[in-house]
């Protein structure tokens, strides 16, 4: 096995030796042809800016964590779309209304160039390539507003849900205290009623001391209505209780719907680009010499091959 393999180590070292000039040809070649096809006048040159971003003041839903609530609102069409409108994407991407499917391009190149996604910290990276290092710095800029914008609509939206409820609750507890506050007065009213506990000692009093049918009736009655009146006033109280309860919930999501909260904590400013990330010139030029390398020792082995192969005459 390891003559096998100082046979085959060797076999290549012959064959590199005898076909030098043609590998150093080849690499010289893919050198050039590469440097040449990675150059500007074939591929445009793009520029990146970075930041980097933790969520605050979000409420995530069910069992999503703030992260992945903030990363779906950042990859959401509806952000999307403004920031392609407010950069007018579809001409400074060259894309014009007569191709076919503009709508789908525009949205394909814009994924090219836009990446977005979670960390393993819990945080979001943005990454944006353009052509234009200032474009791309204002469009990382642009996503993260866009994205506070509509993470601010949505939670205005279910705060404004919330608000409605409590103010309908509101106002059928006002209801509920103006009825109470009502029958309260018009029993007072009816049957002079001033302090149950006072009236009810006096009318016991003139009861012991009259002995008399119509003191007795008076304290039934006065011990019939205040029963009344008193179940009334417990009533009043807890309903006054609980209005105080949502009159400071309804003041509280007033205020939530006034608050002009951000929803992303910059931890990574993004910046302007003072040299190009695309395409990595080194990187495609030694690929290139490798894979043109590769190619060649492949033709060599197949052609050293054929010479030491016996020709079909030799068996006759």
């Amino acid at each position: 096995m390891d003559k096998g393999n100082d046979f085959n180590t060797d076999n290549l070292l012959i064959l590199t030796f005898k076909w030098k000039w043609h590998l150093i040809a080849v690499a010289v070649i893919a050198a050039v042809a590469a440097t040449v096809f990675s150059s500007s006048y074939f591929i445009e040159p793009k520029f990146k800016s970075t930041a980097v971003v933790y969520p605050v003041n979000i409420v995530p839903y069910s069992n999503e964590s703030a992260t992945e609530q903030l990363l779906q609102i950042f990859q959401s069409i509806d952000v999307k779309k403004k920031i392609i409108e407010k950069f007018d994407l579809a001409n400074h991407y060259g894309i014009g209304d007569n191709s076919k499917d503009p709508s789908a391009k525009l949205f394909i190149e814009f994924n090219d160039n836009v990446s977005i996604s979670k960390t393993e910290f819990e945080s979001i990276n943005i990454e944006i390539y353009d052509k234009d290092p200032v474009v791309a710095f204002n469009m990382v800029n642009s996503l993260i507003d866009e994205t506070n914008l509509k993470q601010r609509e949505l939670q205005r939206s279910k705060s404004l849900e919330m608000h409605n409820m409590y103010e309908n609750q509101l106002a059928l507890k006002r209801q509920e205290i103006d009825s109470l506050q009502k029958q309260i007065s018009n029993l007072r009213v009816t049957n002079n009623i001033i302090n149950v506990e006072y009236q009810t000692k006096e009318v016991t009093r003139n009861f012991l001391n009259t002995k008399g049918g119509e003191a007795n009736e008076i304290a039934l009655k006065m011990k019939e209505k205040g029963a009344e009146l008193t179940a009334l006033e417990l009533k009043l109280e807890a309903a006054l209780n609980y209005e105080t309860k949502l009159k400071n919930a309804f003041d509280d999501i007033t205020g939530d719907l006034n608050k002009e909260l951000t929803y992303t904590n910059v931890v990574t400013q993004p910046f302007v680009a003072d040299s190009k990330s695309y395409p990595i010139r080194w990187l495609i030029v030694s690929s290139s010499i490798l894979a043109a390398l590769f190619i060649t020792f492949i033709y060599i082995s197949f052609v050293e091959g054929k010479k030491k192969s016996p020709s079909p005459k030799q068996f006759h």
